[in-house]
């Protein structure tokens, strides 16, 4: 891993746009907009981990109602970095599923997406970033985003860095040219304090298409899991939303 990684780092290029992401559990499309927009893609692995967030739960469609469903995880200090959270000894993946497959039983391709899903949550790991990181990259191989993907976690950094001063330090161990931070986090980020690191702010507006979720009475929810899309149109078109992100300059 230690070699493909510095390989990776290697590569020569006039631009290296890196986008920095928590390992969120079955992120919405923004997510995978951001992926598809930059150069390189860093799991954010390293952080406090944060209760009730979206690393261990995301929200799905039952009724034309969002509802929330997730992974249990075991409980400790709340201090722990996410890498170290681990998943409930009686966590039941047939939960989540059976969840899912009633929700979604008329959906056009819930007959395909529910087997596949099933495949990545019967993986035998107790780690939630490792179970988020492999329904991720799967994720990614279904829409066919083909962005390179390394865990914070591998590279060297400076231990007392925090915020702004610690993404500063990743963008720069990954020889980055560009930061790409969702437009919602603008606030988080100096623009001049990138700039005097030699490195350019930008912002990913996320662009999220309607689409027919099985009632037509009823308006259209965004912002769901990226399942939702995948259950009502093929692969292939979710893929091409996911490059549909439009980036501006902070």
């Amino acid at each position: 891993m230690a070699g493909r990684l510095q390989q990776m780092l290697k590569v020569s290029c006039s631009r290296r746009r890196v986008a920095l992401m928590q390992p969120y559990f079955l992120p919405y499309l923004g997510y995978f907009q951001l992926i598809a927009a930059a150069d390189l893609f860093v799991i954010y692995d390293n952080v406090q981990f944060i209760k009730n967030g979206w690393i261990e739960r995301n929200r799905y469609l039952l009724g034309q109602e969002p509802k929330w469903f997730g992974v249990p995880l075991s409980k400790c200090s709340h201090s722990l970095h996410i890498r170290d959270k681990r998943i409930a000894a009686h966590f039941n993946p047939d939960e989540i599923l059976n969840k899912l497959a009633f929700a979604y039983r008329q959906a056009p391709y819930a007959n395909r997406v529910l087997p596949w899903l099933e495949s990545l949550l019967v993986e035998s790991t107790d780690s939630i970033a490792e179970l988020n990181e492999q329904v991720m990259r799967a994720c990614c191989d279904l829409l066919e985003l083909d962005t390179p993907i390394i865990n914070a976690s591998q590279l060297p950094m400076s231990p007392n860095l925090k915020g702004q001063g610690r993404v500063l330090d990743v963008v720069q161990a990954v020889a980055g040219t560009h930061y790409l931070n969702p437009l919602a986090g603008e606030h988080l980020y100096d623009a001049i304090a990138f700039k005097e690191c030699g490195i350019t702010l930008e912002l990913l507006q996320a662009s999220l298409p309607p689409y027919a979720q099985g009632s037509d009475d009823k308006p259209f929810i965004p912002g769901l899991s990226i399942l939702d899309a995948l259950m009502f149109n093929p692969a292939h078109t979710v893929g091409e939303w996911a490059r549909q992100g439009v980036i501006v300059h902070a």
